[in-house]
């Protein structure tokens, strides 16, 4: 296994097929991102800006505002913004995987509203599977609501999301319960993951799994799998924001699965 780091751009891991598994931009984007996401044949399951919402950028972390600014969406003419404070501290564990750590503000208009300790680790098993753990720290530098578009036909989005690619075939979501759908809309599980299979039948899943600890736990979760758009995660702020004191520090984690196969239920159970 091998990290690659363009100082002041991106991070990649390559495993020791010589296949690049994933890339960590962290400067090239309002918010830092991570793809390509690779199966273990090189096979890339997540989009990257498509026409539709060019601010999908594979897998990332945002809530939607913070005091009002729009911190996900890229139209407004004020907007949020995710700045890495020093290029991030790569470092290889000895679980066979590698740990990025880095200080983030996240600030709009030379306001800094939250400042950030993000850690996120990533893990290769000999299955081709990757375990990907995100663990961030938020410190409200004033008294801060993270708030969301409140659900009508769409809202509620916002946490740790990915975005997989547009071409997939026979995608669904699939819950800790056993339920099988296409849509999710704030229903509240202990794991959920999309899957799907790329035109020359490749199987690939993401699962994420909500740290126990969270504030919202089980968490409700927002997407939607269907022809053209593959939108995924859990969304904390769904029902209600999140308010922070000054000073005052939300911890969140979650676990992420990247699969080259589809969904077993019992499997994924067994990892909580």
């Amino acid at each position: 296994m091998r990290i690659t780091h363009e100082i002041g751009q991106w991070i990649g891991l390559t495993d020791d097929n010589g296949i690049e598994r994933l890339r960590y931009h962290y400067a090239s984007a309002p918010k830092p991102f991570i793809h390509p996401i690779k199966l273990p044949d090189g096979t890339v399951i997540t989009e990257h800006e498509p026409a539709d919402h060019i601010w999908h950028r594979g897998l990332w972390f945002a809530f939607k505002f913070v005091n009002g600014i729009n911190y996900w969406e890229e139209r407004d003419e004020v907007i949020g913004y995710q700045k890495i404070l020093a290029s991030p501290h790569a470092i290889f564990r000895k679980d066979k995987g590698f740990q990025i750590t880095s200080g983030v503000w996240w600030k709009d208009q030379e306001k800094i509203r939250l400042e950030e300790f993000r850690q996120w680790c990533c893990q290769l098993q000999e299955s081709g599977d990757m375990a990907l753990t995100w663990r961030t720290m938020l410190t409200a530098q004033e008294d801060v609501t993270l708030d969301r578009t409140p659900f009508t036909t769409w809202g509620g989005y916002g946490g740790l999301f990915v975005r997989l690619r547009n071409d997939l075939k026979d995608a669904q979501l699939v819950f800790d319960d056993g339920t099988v759908t296409t849509r999710c809309t704030g229903v509240r599980h202990k794991w959920g993951g999309i899957e799907g299979t790329t035109p020359d039948g490749k199987d690939c899943a993401v699962v994420f799994l909500p740290n126990s600890r969270n504030t919202r736990y089980p968490e409700p979760f927002y997407g939607a799998a269907k022809p053209d758009y593959h939108f995924f995660g859990p969304a904390p702020l769904f029902h209600e924001p999140i308010v922070l004191k000054t000073g005052e520090t939300l911890t969140y984690q979650v676990r992420v699965l990247i699969l080259p196969r589809r969904i077993d239920a019992d499997e994924i159970n067994a990892h909580l």
